[in-house]
């Protein structure tokens, strides 16, 4: 009975014969794309992790405060103007459904900066799979890269338009799509115009890179140049409808989709600060900015990066010449550019990544020697060893360095001797440990295993750096990429208007109040919500208001009540001139020194007496002289 219901059900085709059972459709999913998805995670979540922490800085509550006076006209003060156009449309976005805070202000930035560790998939067919790779997880633990994404950095827009902008140009070479000519022209308008007062820089840069690698070469042009190929494709180029459309989405993006009519006025205040840029450097900031970043927080992109130099000039490649030329580019850029900010370390990074990745690629391929038979394991196993070696001599440096640094003329440095030895001791092994390897296995495998274990040792410190510098000590001036950051306590005088305007009045945010202070500034991004807030050039005298919020240099003598005052600091300054020599070795690791950070800018914020719950003052009377 099975049988024949079996043989009932079962389907035939016309000629009799059974159909074959179709089996459902498998979905799979490579190795290289579950990497690429773990990367976006982390990505995510290291740009996203305790975002709302730090305080906005003047020049993020800038941006913040353009924003928010679209979505709420009735913010204090008037409404400034971004320099980012393309930032202030997504910010405005964000703010719109989720409301204003130190989070949703620096959300957009923040997937930005995750976008720009994917963007190397791209590039996986010219720079080969393996390469794309380790380039996008050098992006995920850049410090500059992390620092930009989480500080509203119109860098990061600029640096995502110029590589997608990049991209695009090829694939028109090779296809001759006119969508690819189309988008690239709206990624340089929008790097120009949308994105970051010094586009124009980056693409000087770019275009110094392809002057390098094709007119400047000569007879040692690259074998593999597309000159002409670019030539024709450039004969090819759409211009009237690539420009048309880099037309109207500039006129779109700049006027928030023709809501803000002054969005133009924003495009000229870009262009503005940008030609400003070339000229004055921002107070505070040191010469070539970006290089000093770069030196500083970027070691081994600068140590694999120019090993990765070197082969590219020794092949010959397209690749290699471009990226070569690019870095010179960016060198140069960050040297003349007066304005250079240190998140435009960008400039230097990305095609570092890239050199840098393209070296570690060859590091691990294995080593194939006509007179040395080399394990796939040695130079992996040299690595870490010359790793750990480093490790050590640098834990008991860091020791020594530490007791040089508590040195006064009062106390004498207490050197430990046997924390020297260690660290001297280290350093010998590690030559002997080379030169083992070299009589094991042959010269190429121990400088492979040399050069890729100061890379992982490097590295480390880099991926420690990273978060230091973007979320611990975002507040510390002694980082140098921090130039008078504001305080991370700021928060709390924005609690202490709160306290006192439901002291006062009942609610969270109708206190009437006066402030001497910049009304685009991290102060007034603290004062947000309250419509009834006045920002005046001075505080007159005889005032009566129930809070004011004035400079520390105000004298509540003039005032016209008793007032109790609670001062609250804004920023703080520390100069690399306050750097002692014994400092240094501690200062270049974990940026501390003896010499504090001071005070740059403090305020008070002044509450009258029976809003700050005392009792009314008694009368003064005076005794009566009798004759």
């Amino acid at each position: 009975m099975t049988d024949a219901l079996n043989h009932a059900d079962a389907a035939v085709n016309g000629d009799g014969t059974p159909v074959q059972a179709r089996t459902p459709a498998q979905v799979t999913i490579s190795v290289e794309a579950v990497i690429y998805i773990a990367l976006a995670v982390l990505a995510l979540v290291l740009r996203l992790a305790n975002l709302d922490l730090p305080a906005l800085s003047n020049a993020e509550a800038h941006e913040a405060l353009a924003a928010w006076h679209l979505v709420r006209p009735d913010v204090p003060g008037a409404a400034p103007l971004s320099v980012s156009p393309l930032m202030f449309v997504g910010n405005s976005l964000v703010m719109m459904f989720f409301g204003a805070s130190e989070l949703t202000a620096r959300l957009v930035t923040a997937l930005g900066g995750a976008a720009l560790v994917l963007l190397p998939v791209l590039w996986r067919r010219e720079l080969g799979r393996l390469t794309a790779l380790i380039t996008a997880g050098l992006l995920l633990f850049s410090p500059a890269a992390l620092t930009t994404s989480r500080s509203m950095s119109p860098a990061v827009w600029s640096t995502v338009l110029a590589v997608v902008g990049v991209w695009l140009v090829w694939r028109f070479v090779q296809t001759r799509t006119g969508a690819y000519a189309i988008g690239a022209t709206v990624a340089a308008a929008g790097v120009l115009l949308l994105a970051d007062p010094a586009g124009f820089v980056l693409l000087l840069i770019l275009g110094g890179a392809w002057l390098v690698t094709v007119q400047l070469s000569g007879d040692d042009a690259p074998a593999d140049l597309p000159g002409p190929r670019l030539s024709a494709a450039l004969a090819a180029w759409p211009w009237r409808d690539a420009l048309m459309s880099a037309g109207v989405v500039v006129w779109l993006l700049a006027t928030g989709f023709l809501l803000y009519p002054r969005g133009l006025a924003q495009v000229g205040e870009l262009v503005g600060r940008g030609l400003e840029g070339l000229f004055q450097r921002p107070a505070g900031y040191p010469f070539a900015f970006p290089l000093l970043a770069t030196l500083l927080y970027e070691p081994v992109l600068w140590v694999l990066g120019a090993i990765g130099m070197n082969y590219a000039l020794r092949e010959n490649r397209f690749k290699g010449r471009f990226l070569t030329g690019w870095v010179a580019a960016g060198l140069l850029a960050s040297v003349l550019y007066a304005g250079a900010r240190p998140d435009h370390a960008l400039w230097l990074v990305i095609p570092l990544a890239v050199l840098a990745a393209d070296v570690v690629t060859r590091l691990l391929e294995p080593v194939r020697d006509a007179y040395w038979d080399v394990p796939d394991w040695a130079v992996a196993a040299l690595a870490f060893g010359v790793a750990a070696l480093l490790a050590i001599a640098a834990v008991n440096f860091l020791w020594v360095a530490r007791s040089l640094a508590a040195m006064t003329e009062a106390l004498p440095a207490q050197v430990d001797p046997l924390r020297a030895l260690l660290a001297g001791m280290s350093l010998l092994l590690l030559v002997i440990l080379f030169f083992l390897g070299g009589s094991l296995w042959g010269a190429r495998a121990a400088l492979n295993g040399l050069m890729l274990g100061v890379a992982l040792f490097l590295g480390v410190y880099s991926v420690s750096s990273a978060w230091r510098v973007a979320a611990d000590q975002v507040d510390d001036p002694r980082e140098l990429w921090h130039v008078s950051p504001v305080n991370g306590h700021l928060g709390l005088l924005r609690e202490t208007v709160i306290d006192a305007s439901l002291r006062d009045t009942g609610t969270p945010n109708r206190l009437a109040f006066i402030a001497q202070v910049p009304d685009d500034g991290a102060v007034a991004w603290q004062l947000r919500d309250y419509a009834d807030l006045v920002y005046v050039p001075s505080v007159g005298s005889r005032t009566t208001a129930p809070a004011i919020i004035a400079p520390e240099s105000f004298q509540p003598e003039l005032l016209g009540a008793r007032y109790v005052g609670q001062d609250f600091i804004v920023t703080r300054t520390w100069d690399l001139q306050d750097l002692r020599w014994a400092d240094l070795p501690v200062w270049l690791m974990f940026r501390q020194a003896q010499r504090p950070a001071q005070v740059e800018e403090r305020v008070i914020v002044w509450l009258r007496d029976d809003v700050y719950g005392l009792p009314p003052a008694e009368p003064e009377t005076g005794e009566e002289n009798t004759p």
